[in-house]
């Protein structure tokens, strides 16, 4: 009986070793995916791609609405309003196509989030599949989106 309560111990303390080797590399994993200088010199291109689309995120909210009013003299009226009238179309071509840009950064940055934290934490990708259809089933609204960025990156 003594010999076999010092096996179950010694199988312990290496399991005990073991679970102390996984918890320092899921330590140094989550600090190399939190750093933003390590990420940046592993990927730059992405990162600066993130930094744009942050930028242009930002922009968005916080953006200034204010615009020069111009007075044009009476007999010039109706060539001012047409003016106006196309500038207003090309403004609007400009704010969808930014709006459309900004879509598909977050989409990519959201992949990319996604899929950076399937590598550093097991069994992520099953747990979000699970999730977005559970998400689909009870109705959620945004489960649609979940559902296509886990099928679209698997």
């Amino acid at each position: 009986m003594g010999e076999k309560s010092n096996q179950i111990e010694r199988q312990i303390a290496a399991e005990r070793g073991q679970l102390g080797q996984n918890l320092n590399e899921l330590q140094s994993r989550v600090e190399e995916a939190t750093d933003w200088r390590f990420q940046f010199q592993k990927r730059p291109l992405l990162m600066m791609g993130v930094a744009l689309g942050g930028g242009l995120l930002l922009a968005s909210v916080t953006g200034r609405r204010s615009r020069s009013r111009r007075s044009y003299p009476e007999h010039r009226e109706d060539t001012a309003q047409e003016h106006r009238r196309g500038t207003e179309l090309q403004k609007n071509k400009a704010l969808e196509t930014f709006d459309t840009i900004k879509g598909a950064m977050i989409g990519v940055a959201a992949n990319t989030f996604k899929d950076l934290l399937g590598q550093l934490i097991p069994g992520f990708h099953e747990q979000f599949q699970k999730t977005a259809q559970q998400k689909r089933a009870e109705g959620i609204p945004g489960s649609s989106q979940a559902a296509t960025l886990s099928a679209s990156t698997h």
